[in-house]
């Protein structure tokens, strides 16, 4: 048995009295989920491969979409919204497609998050 010397008691810090944990919405979120549609679709999303890809219940497909409508290239942008749909149905069914699919995205979905974190930290 280790005795306690008087010296260490006396150092020791008092305990913090435990706080609940608040959510607080993030800049990411709102980022993603305050997107407007775009004029003229049938879906207000406008993502069809990436919902295929990540799946509906996975949030990159949104993070996708926001990069699709604020950072990509005026060429791949038209590209996704011509041929997105068909793309996206051809892909639903095929696992091994949507794995390298998702891959070819996540470069994307993790630069769209770096930016929205470097302007959290401004921002604050």
């Amino acid at each position: 048995m280790v005795a306690k010397s008087k010296n260490s008691a006396a150092r020791a810090e008092p305990r913090k009295a435990y706080q609940k944990p608040i959510l607080v919405k993030a800049a990411v979120l709102s980022a993603v989920t305050a997107q407007a549609p775009t004029s003229g679709s049938s879906d207000s999303s406008d993502c069809w491969v990436a919902r295929a890809a990540f799946g509906r219940t996975d949030i990159r497909w949104m993070i996708f979409r926001a990069w699709l409508l604020d950072d990509a290239p005026a060429w791949f942008r038209r590209l996704y919204l011509r041929h997105g749909e068909s793309v996206g149905n051809w892909l639903a069914g095929r696992d091994s497609a949507r794995v390298v699919v998702r891959a070819l995205m996540l470069p994307a979905v993790n630069r769209k998050l770096r930016g929205w974190q470097i302007n959290a930290s401004v921002n604050c």
